[in-house]
């Protein structure tokens, strides 16, 4: 940890709003972000926002640029939001010499993958009430691994950005929260979410459904 730390970087605090980094930037770092949160996301050729993924404390990002040496995306704050720098030249050569330091850019590596995937499938296999329903679910999972309070919580991000990483109109969107808040299953309410009942949650999720699936596949091949 001290030789890890040794090469941290302190970065000055993001204000809301403020990019990390823009797509075709040269890329050096991958960012932990320590406080506050970040959306990913490109530009389409139509000129509209597609968004990629939100992230956390804890979460690092900045991965898209390890393969070709620019970031793919843009990463912009979505409150005020402190991260920490790390260099990636002085990481991968640190990892050479720590293999517990190694396997974990590997797990980071895989955790990307994995949430690509189920991004995927959660459009391509889920209703909009499904995917309502999981997304508030696996967002109170990232809370609990990372020791927060997952059943009350804050989450900085506008219902159309929510609405359109699910691929559901904001009309959509908000119609489903107000089932949800009739259920006493989700309040959500601006950036306050509170989830009142897990269980019918989770059951409305299917996200059981979603590792069975991926089980199949597995036995498929």
């Amino acid at each position: 940890m001290l030789r890890l730390d040794s090469i941290v970087e302190r970065t000055p605090r993001l204000t809301k709003g403020q990019h990390l980094y823009k797509a075709g930037q040269k890329f050096d770092n991958l960012y932990a972000i320590k406080a506050g949160g970040v959306k990913v996301y490109n530009i389409t050729q139509q000129c509209e926002e597609q968004v990629i993924g939100f992230y956390l404390p804890g979460d690092v990002i900045g991965m898209d640029g390890v393969q070709d040496l620019f970031y793919q995306c843009n990463a912009v704050a979505l409150e005020n939001t402190s991260v920490c720098t790390l260099p990636f030249d002085q990481l991968e050569r640190l990892a050479l010499q720590i293999p517990a330091l190694n396997h974990q850019l590997l797990c980071l590596m895989s955790r990307g993958i994995n949430d690509t995937r189920i991004h995927s499938e959660i459009l391509s296999k889920r209703n909009a009430d499904q995917r309502v329903a999981y997304f508030v679910w696996y967002l109170s999972q990232r809370f609990l691994n990372r020791g927060y309070k997952h059943t009350e919580f804050r989450f900085g991000v506008l219902h159309r950005e929510v609405a359109q990483f699910l691929g559901l109109t904001p009309e959509t969107f908000s119609r489903i929260l107000a089932k949800l808040a009739e259920q006493n299953i989700v309040q959500w309410k601006r950036k306050d979410i509170e989830i009142l009942d897990m269980a019918s949650l989770a059951s409305l999720a299917d996200e059981n459904q979603l590792i069975t699936d991926k089980q199949v596949e597995v036995k498929r091949a």
